[in-house]
């Protein structure tokens, strides 16, 4: 895994690192935000994070395992749970309940269905 990570491509931050406090502040987000999201993960979906491994352009990325590192033995069986940082902003209860799964079905986002919506009334 840490080769992977340097390797050039598809890119995760250190969840403390001035990177991911970038990615997190162009959400409108805070590290106390994503900890409150984590927590309404593990409470709404029985999904828990322990350690958040990284964060990209596309969201959040943690294990159930603690303390979570790439040296650790068998760290190939750990699952990676990606969280898109719509799903972030789901759990926060800043978009719709369902956004997730609607983007991820037809890549519809949570203000695309009302200016469809709206187009077609403008069109008739």
């Amino acid at each position: 895994m840490q080769g992977l990570l340097k390797q050039p491509g598809y890119r995760l931050h250190a969840p403390e690192s001035p990177e991911a406090g970038v990615l997190l502040a162009e959400q409108g987000l805070c590290p106390a935000d994503l900890n409150l999201a984590l927590a309404e993960l593990e409470r709404s979906e029985g999904t828990t994070v322990r350690t958040v491994i990284g964060i990209n352009e596309d969201g959040v990325f943690g294990t159930s395992c603690e303390s979570w590192h790439p040296d650790l033995p068998d760290t190939g069986g750990e699952r990676f749970i990606p969280l898109l940082w719509l799903k972030v902003h789901e759990l926060l209860g800043r978009v719709p309940e369902g956004s997730t799964v609607r983007f991820v079905q037809d890549g519809t986002l949570p203000g695309d269905a009302q200016h469809s919506a709206t187009i077609d009334r403008i069109a008739s």
